[in-house]
């Protein structure tokens, strides 16, 4: 087994004049060739140590997707150094909470906003010692808290001293502390190796193959481990794929018809905001397109009807998402089974997987050729996928974590003595060892009545809907289920005509009888659908989303559910009086 940099500077100098990534800059795509970037990541490894980073210490990286993440992380790994994630979207609280946790000595810091964050709380960080920037705006006055450097000028000490890096890596060493999501308590450090992450990635590639004609459209965080190892260490280090980065999720359909990507690594939220924009597309386009398009979701495989449809309809829907895209890599949460056979129908191929940041991640996925919709897939070649008793899914193999950071009493708890990984999450095998997800043990709602019931699965359900944009299900050790919702304002606002509200502000309409009513009705529609206790009995319509912000969702835009209990704590006590 190699460790990260050995196989990146295998696979750099294989396709040394292939383009490894490419990134818009005013308004034109530019390339960088695996030549280019392995030069710029001995050139930065080499600064590092002329600024004083030793093996073992941790440097956090507190930046968007750009080259320079990728650059910093090898470099960082090169020189046995650990990196430490940070998402970007984090309250000042919790990256001060990560910085503090992991004991980081430096940081990489991409823009003036970030920055910001990092003087809010600069005297709260006693072993920041340097902070790296890229670009700023301007220099605080009298920052004397931290030594300031930009990232240049450590590319200007490494080019004399490239000849110094001679740091012995063991595939077992710490390659990076990635911190939880924490959607019910602080985040955890969890403590992965060279081995995991390529482990877990060439497993991965082995059954969802991809290979260096691939070209990857990335937007979800770096920060998070999913696409870290799915949409970096795999595609680029392992396979030689190029690796384009997004502006940003807003720009997302723009850049995915410049970009035309063959493979793409998203969460579900992605298809949704998809399937919503499709439908809306066709219902504009007036009576008969919607016919047709109705007509062509029914037509069976393999038959005149459907090759009709794809002409008709299909491969111009295509089209918008850049008519290339052969393969999306879906993880992160729950994907609606409907969803998944809607993007079927379209010929889109999504690859629905299973695992957590403990695994690296990916512990199960389905294959391309083998899909089997409501399921996240079998287990990857050389991972054990177990059920215990109480139906909880365990783990075990060279993808599990080495454990928590400086929190031996907690991994303990979670890894039990023959080697298996205790994921939180409950589920079932079918007999094609298929693996299904029912919830997750912390968020089982327990009624006062002895029911139970999963709120991620019901939450699913309601998004479905086209004027939900978001909900929480509530109702722990209460005799009925409530839902926190946030309607689709955009598609709330086409109904306001008919129902005579005219045109208003969100947080006046979360109070209007009208639009209420008609939330009521819908939902009694999908309460039609549910068991008795499943129902939802009360809600309570929120004018703005559940914001990162404010800690409300976490990067993976998984709901942290404490949080937004203590923030809804007085709507949530009056849908129960």
């Amino acid at each position: 087994m190699s460790t990260i940099p050995q196989r990146f500077n295998e696979t750099a100098d294989k396709f040394a004049k292939r383009p490894a990534l490419k990134f818009k800059y005013h308004g034109a795509y530019i390339t960088v060739t695996f030549a280019e970037l392995k030069k710029r990541v001995a050139e930065m490894a080499g600064g590092l140590l002329a600024l004083g980073v030793k093996p073992g210490e941790r440097l956090a990286i507190l930046a968007e997707n750009r080259s320079e993440w990728v650059r910093a992380d090898l470099a960082v790994l090169t020189i046995g150094a650990v990196v430490v994630p940070v998402h970007t979207t984090l309250s000042p609280k919790l990256i001060s909470h990560i910085l503090n946790d992991s004991g980081a000595a430096y940081l990489l810091v991409s823009h003036q906003e970030l920055f910001n964050k990092i003087i809010l709380i600069a005297n709260q960080l006693p072993n920041l010692k340097t902070i790296i920037y890229i670009k700023l705006n301007h220099l605080p006055e009298n920052f004397k808290e931290k030594k300031l450097i930009s990232l240049d000028e450590v590319m200007n000490l490494g080019q004399n001293n490239q000849g110094e890096i001679k740091v012995l890596i063991k595939p077992d060493d710490l390659a990076s502390i990635v911190y939880t999501s924490g959607t019910t308590d602080l985040p955890k450090g969890v403590m992965l190796s060279h081995r995991n992450f390529l482990f877990d990635a060439e497993a991965s590639v082995t059954v969802v193959p991809v290979d260096e004609g691939d070209t990857l459209l990335s937007f979800m965080p770096l920060s998070h481990v999913l696409e870290r190892t799915a949409g970096y260490y795999a595609p680029l280090v392992l396979r030689g794929c190029c690796i384009v980065y997004a502006e940003s999720v807003k720009t997302l359909v723009v850049n995915l018809k410049e970009v035309k990507p063959t493979v793409i690594v998203c969460v579900p939220r992605i298809f949704e905001k998809f399937h919503i924009g499709i439908w809306e597309k066709v219902k504009k386009g007036g009576r008969l397109k919607y016919k047709i398009f109705v007509w062509a979701l029914k037509q069976e495989p393999k038959t005149i009807g459907h090759l009709a449809a794809e002409f008709l309809v299909f491969r111009k829907i295509r089209q918008n998402l850049g008519g290339h895209l052969r393969l999306a890599i879906c993880g992160g949460a729950t994907l609606n089974h409907k969803l998944a056979r809607f993007f079927d129908r379209l010929g889109l191929i999504i690859v629905e997987g299973y695992g957590l940041t403990e695994t690296s991640p990916v512990a199960t996925v389905n294959r391309p050729d083998n899909i089997k919709f409501g399921t996240v897939g079998q287990k990857l070649p050389g991972v054990e996928i177990a059920i215990a008793k109480d139906k909880e899914i365990l783990v075990r193999g060279p993808n599990v974590m080495l454990g928590y950071y400086q929190k031996p009493e907690l991994t303990r708890q979670v890894i039990d003595a023959s080697g298996f990984f205790h994921t939180g999450d409950l589920g079932f095998l079918s007999s094609q060892g298929f693996l299904v997800i029912i919830g997750r043990k912390k968020e089982m709602i327990s009624l006062s009545n002895g029911k139970i019931a999963w709120p991620e699965s019901l939450e699913v359900i309601l998004n479905n809907d086209r004027l939900i944009n978001q909900s929480m299900v509530y109702g722990n050790h209460r005799s009925y289920l409530v839902a926190l919702i946030v309607p689709d304002w955009p598609e709330v606002a086409r109904s306001l005509a008919e129902l005579d509200l005219g045109s208003k502000e969100p947080d006046i309409l979360v109070k209007e009888p009208k639009l209420i009513a008609l939330f009521a009705q819908r939902l009694e529609k999908i309460n039609e659908q549910l068991a008795d206790w499943e129902k939802i009995r009360r809600f309570k319509l929120l004018p703005a989303e559940f914001s990162s912000q404010k800690d409300e969702v976490n990067p993976a835009l998984k709901l942290c559910r404490p949080v937004i209990e203590n923030h809804y704590q007085k709507e949530i006590e009056r849908l129960y009086q």
